[in-house]
């Protein structure tokens, strides 16, 4: 065993012998763990390990696998994606720790805590069988997972032993003189006598390629409406980044979007482009993609020049929800923002609405444009006229403070380069 494994082991053993998160040595043991597993994200200064180079090897063995397989389907900023994936799988680790190499599922153990932690005066029949129900989901699932695909068999002997183990747990239970705990580790004792343990580092690898599946089926969701989604009682906590997505880049707008995109009323949709490619722009961009332009497609309209599925994809999707508020403007004729937000910067209780000025025009505010529509400017043609300035910068300047205050939820932070809204 590697060096890094033993380490990994003895770690996750301490901290399973501590059960409750609230506790400061449990605590410990988990910063030193991931410490141990995620040198690069440490703070700079810290002594390297003797395991630092084999644990920087595996994790960029396993993004570079999952770049591989998942970046063209994801059509976004990978980067991003994986660096959500590894905090939403850190989360995932920590609430199933206490499960690694006892051979249950994250299922049966959730609904062990909640009968366990019931009062005897609460385990009515229902209680006892709603519990017998997941113990029979299990072994069923377990069953499944093993059974050899080729022949569609598992082991009888094995089958027997799982299906005694199951019952004697449900019947044992029962006993109001029983040891809750000691008869759920016998039962874990039994379990983990038919099959195999991952090690730590491949249980973890598992859970970061789960998570990219959940990014993908929601993603699909959000655009199709009648994808698959993630199983939301299995393993999946990784809700909180896809309810911010509100686009997808090969997503079908509507007609009347199309439209809007085309005609581009106010120049804002060609001046977004990829730095030192005024061609590249999110108009040209879009067109493409509204006619299904395959990837190699893209590249080679562009001449070769940027590689569209690293660098165009990625822009694109960004774009799309930065572009996403005004695309509604222009749509309803009024400003997009939810009432609970206009009241918010109406009052502005920190003053930091107020605060935030358009380049080179210090007596232009946030919050000043946001009042000038709510008094009745209808439109920003009209409000950059009164202004005196252009009326695409004036909406850059209205975008780019919705994204820096993070007003309506995105798949992710924009951030403004220059004065001609390039980005690399």
């Amino acid at each position: 065993m590697h060096e890094l494994d033993r380490l990994l082991q003895e770690l996750v053993s301490q901290a399973q012998s501590y059960p409750k998160d609230t506790d400061p040595r449990r605590r410990k043991i988990i910063g030193y763990l991931w410490d141990i597993m995620l040198p690069s994200s440490t703070l700079q200064g810290r002594k390297s390990r003797p395991t630092d180079d084999e644990a920087k090897r595996r994790l960029g063995g396993i993004k570079k696998r999952c770049r591989d397989r998942y970046m063209a389907i994801l059509e976004g900023d990978f980067e991003e994606d994986w660096s959500d994936v590894v905090v939403i799988t850190q989360e995932e680790i920590l609430k199933n720790i206490n499960i690694f190499k006892k051979g249950v599922d994250s299922k049966l153990y959730k609904a062990w805590l909640k009968f366990s932690e019931a009062s005897p005066s609460q385990r009515t029949p229902e209680v006892y069988s709603e519990f017998n129900q997941q113990v029979e989901r299990f072994r069923r699932s377990f069953i499944q997972k093993r059974t050899n695909k080729k022949t569609q068999t598992y082991p009888p002997e094995k089958a027997q032993n799982l299906a005694h183990s199951c019952e004697n747990l449900c019947q044992n239970i029962q006993n109001s003189e029983v040891d809750l705990q000691q008869t759920w580790n016998t039962f874990c004792d039994e379990v983990q006598k038919l099959y195999r343990p991952l090690k730590f580092w491949n249980w973890f690898a598992r859970y970061l390629q789960f998570r990219f599946i959940d990014i993908i089926r929601q993603r699909l969701n959000v655009v199709s409406g009648d994808a698959p989604i993630a199983n939301q009682d299995d393993d999946s906590a990784s809700e909180t980044r896809f309810d911010r997505i509100k686009t997808k880049a090969d997503s079908k707008p509507s007609p009347e979007v199309i439209k809007i995109i085309h005609q581009d009323p106010d120049g804002i949709f060609t001046g977004q482009h990829i730095r030192g490619f005024p061609d590249v722009n999110f108009r040209a961009i879009a067109i493409l993609k509204f006619k299904e332009a395959s990837l190699k497609e893209i590249d080679e309209h562009f001449g070769n020049r940027v590689n569209a599925q690293r660098t165009i994809s990625p822009f694109y999707t960004r774009a799309c929800s930065y572009f996403q508020p005004i695309i509604e403007e222009y749509l309803e004729a009024q400003l997009a923002l939810p009432q609970s937000v206009v009241e918010q910067i109406v009052t502005d209780s920190e003053g930091k609405y107020n605060r935030r000025r358009m380049p080179d025009r210090p007596n232009i505010t946030f919050k000043g444009i946001i009042r000038s529509r709510l008094e009745g400017v209808q439109s920003w043609t009209i409000l950059a006229r009164q202004l005196q300035v252009n009326v695409t910068e004036l909406i850059y300047f209205y975008l780019d403070g919705i994204s820096s205050f993070q007003l309506i939820p995105k798949p992710q932070k924009r951030t403004r380069r220059n004065k001609n809204n390039t980005e690399d």
